[in-house]
């Protein structure tokens, strides 16, 4: 074994370093033929369509499982969803004003 075995790892981590911290900028320096001879890149935008159909709301029975719930009882009214959303604050921490009409 070398007694200088962390002088020698230390050369080899810094030869290391300095090699890939030098090759981008090799790499860069050389120019490349193929770019300059190929055609310059076109980039078509579109629109996006111009719509006025509004988004459908999901029915109670539909979407994701945990939230059939919460849906049904706010197409029952403020009244069912309040009660629903104290019924089930401790499973799923629904809140009444996420929950119930905007006016």
């Amino acid at each position: 074994m070398s007694p200088n075995l962390m002088s020698t790892s230390l050369f080899a981590g810094a030869a290391v370093a300095l090699t890939l911290v030098m090759s981008p900028a090799a790499s860069a320096t050389q120019p490349d033929a193929d770019r300059q001879q190929a055609a310059p890149i076109v980039v078509a935008q579109a629109s996006a369509p111009a719509t006025s159909a509004r988004s459908t709301a999901l029915p109670a029975d539909g979407g994701a499982v945990h939230l059939r719930g919460v849906r049904a009882a706010a197409l029952q009214g403020p009244d069912a969803l309040r009660r629903y959303a104290f019924r089930t604050r401790m499973i799923y921490n629904y809140d009444y004003e996420d929950w119930a009409p905007k006016p």
